[in-house]
């Protein structure tokens, strides 16, 4: 017994033609909403600004996302540039939309007066979640596999989707499946050193943490895939920036120990 094939990458609803994968999007940018909205106001502050921030910054992310995998896939768009602005069909990249979502943050927190990294701790930690929702996009895209198996849960993939190569094989390893649950485990962990972290570090430690599990477990379900993608000599694009995204995480925790003096 193995997993169906998607049944589609959309559906239709009434007159709408609706992507699953934009579905899927869509749910973990409201989870991850949600989340930093009411961490913010535990902490004393408003929900609802919380929440206008999240809005805020959800074209940048998008944006960063999109440029993360147009560049990461520049062979695939470089024979037709129109298609980099086509995201019907997946092509979003975690990192660029991390990136973006960051770097807007920082700006609106400065311009409200607000503490940017306690902001930015608060809302690091719906971040694995809603990538968590966002993976099963990538079921109904029929992308993110890995190996073919014969395991139990392995993926049954049609064949106009399955990479060049294994036209042979009908089932293989759910990769997207793997990150979703190895997310939502970086969501658990989080929730577990938000007290722990905050003893030991100062602010913006959660970003930290979260750049350490994920760029752990990212680089572990790059090691699974067989798509083609971008090489630096033997590895995948995404496992070197993995690593530096972990090594990044390390260095804030590092920065941030209260052992450390504060320079000003």
């Amino acid at each position: 017994m193995h997993m169906p094939a998607s049944p589609g990458e959309s559906f239709e609803l009434a007159a709408l033609h609706v992507q699953w994968y934009g579905v899927c999007v869509l749910l973990g940018f409201f989870v991850w909403v949600l989340a930093t909205s009411l961490l913010w106001r535990r902490g004393g502050g408003d929900a609802i600004e919380a929440a206008w921030a999240c809005l805020l910054a959800a074209p940048v992310a998008f944006i960063g996302a999109r440029l993360y995998h147009v560049i990461t896939e520049y062979d695939v768009y470089r024979g037709d540039p129109t298609g980099a602005f086509d995201v019907t069909n997946g092509g979003l990249g975690i990192y660029g939309a991390i990136a973006g979502g960051v770097l807007a943050i920082v700006v609106y927190a400065n311009a409200r007066g607000w503490p940017i990294a306690t902001f930015l701790d608060c809302a690091i930690i719906g971040v694995p979640l809603a990538q968590a929702f966002g993976r099963f996009g990538n079921y109904f895209n029929q992308e993110l596999i890995g190996a073919p198996t014969d395991l139990p849960w392995g993926l049954n993939v049609d064949l106009a989707y399955r990479p060049l190569g294994y036209q042979g094989y009908e089932t293989f390893q759910p990769a997207f499946l793997y990150e979703s649950v190895l997310c939502i485990g970086i969501f658990v962990a989080l929730g577990f050193l938000w007290g722990p972290l905050h003893l030991r570090c100062r602010a913006g430690c959660m970003v930290g943490a979260y750049l350490i599990l994920y760029g752990f477990v990212r680089f572990f379900i790059e090691l699974l895939r067989i798509e083609p993608a971008l090489e630096i000599g033997p590895f995948r694009l995404n496992e070197v920036i993995s690593l530096l995204v972990l090594l990044t995480g390390l260095l804030i925790l590092v920065m941030l120990d209260r052992r450390r003096p504060v320079r000003i």
